[in-house]
């Protein structure tokens, strides 16, 4: 009977699910759908609107004849907290779990009694080095929401086989554990929030969250033209950042939002640099829905850097009739093909 794996990825404007045959050596793509998130979806504790989003969660699941009830799921990167701890000494795991919760108190805003720590050892130097360090990729979860996302799957008849940040998926699914690939930047461009991590031979060694995304700056088009959402959406999608359409008047609205964005940017390629100044960012990677705006890509490039858009289906076995579809809206899937990448 033939391994499937499912990756679901719950987000703020539409919900992915990819299915992926793991038998072989190469994971071959068996089915994917994606539906449009119901209005407020996961940001409401209200139990009428998490009931819709498993009633919608089950319409996805129906229209991609997908019967596997266990699934990878993703958390909102906004609202996981995670930081690469790199000023501990060397420790043995007996004295790393009080470090590490003493460590977080600094940046998780809320009581460390209400979440849930879970940490990877990046790097631990022998126990007879005197200035000997361990680096610690730590992810605090809030267990309110871990339960209300329990709550919708159980409702949509899912189980959950391990929730992760959507951060870690794209990782997976655009990086991986590839030894050739230069150290790069992976920008998640979400409705919500611009994620970013920086990944070397398969680990991530910095991130950072920034909360502004899609929605922002369709609400800047919005205001500018004083469109309605949907209008200011088609004219971000057609335009995006390119200068000599519409007298770059759609440029100009999208430019304090992106603004803010780029100086994050610049802020993670100048704070990686100083800290592994041997290992420089190569390239920038560019995932999720925000991805394919005309010209962003161009944009991007003024950092000097190598630009290019996520493709998390380049490993993945496929159909080639359905390749050239694929490829049309590939950066959106990167963290549902990631869940379904993820072993165990």
């Amino acid at each position: 009977m033939a391994k499937i794996t499912v990756g679901l990825d719950i987000g703020f404007s539409t919900i992915k699910v990819v299915a992926l045959n793991r038998d072989s050596d190469h994971p071959e793509l068996v089915s994917l759908g994606t539906i449009p998130t119901p209005v407020p979806g996961m940001v409401s504790d209200g139990d009428t609107d998490l009931e819709l989003v498993s009633e919608t969660i089950k319409k996805l699941f129906e229209a991609s004849k997908i019967d596997q009830r266990q699934v990878y799921a993703a958390l909102p990167e906004s609202k996981v907290f995670t930081r690469v701890i790199d000023d501990l000494p060397f420790l043995k795991d007996t004295e790393l779990a009080s470090a590490i919760h003493y460590a977080s108190e600094e940046f998780i805003p809320m009581p460390v009694t209400e979440v849930e720590l879970n940490w990877q050892i990046l790097y631990r130097s022998t126990a007879s080095d005197k200035s000997g360090k361990t680096v610690v990729f730590v992810v605090a979860t809030p267990k309110a929401l871990v339960n209300k996302y329990l709550k919708v799957f159980s409702k949509a008849g899912l189980v959950p086989l391990a929730l992760e940040t959507e951060i870690i998926a794209v990782t997976r699914s655009l990086v991986g554990n590839n030894p050739l690939s230069p150290t790069t930047l992976v920008i998640q461009m979400g409705a919500m929030t611009t994620d970013m991590a920086v990944i070397s031979k398969g680990l991530i060694l910095l991130t950072r969250s920034v909360s502004t995304g899609g929605l922002a700056l369709t609400r800047s088009i919005a205001q500018y033209f004083n469109f309605e959402i949907l209008q200011a959406e088609e004219y971000k999608k057609t335009y995006g950042f390119v200068k000599n359409q519409l007298e770059g008047k759609v440029y100009e609205a999208l430019k304090p939002i992106m603004d803010v964005i780029m100086v994050e940017i610049r802020r993670v390629i100048q704070s990686f640099g100083l800290k592994y100044p041997q290992n420089p960012i190569k390239r920038i990677v560019l995932s999720g829905g925000g991805a394919k705006l005309p010209g962003l890509v161009i944009l991007l490039a003024n950092l000097g850097l190598e630009v290019q858009e996520a493709d998390p289906w380049y490993f993945i076995n496929k159909d080639k009739n359905v390749s050239g579809k694929l490829a049309q809206d590939a950066p959106a899937f990167s963290v549902a093909v990631g869940l379904a990448l993820r072993e165990g």
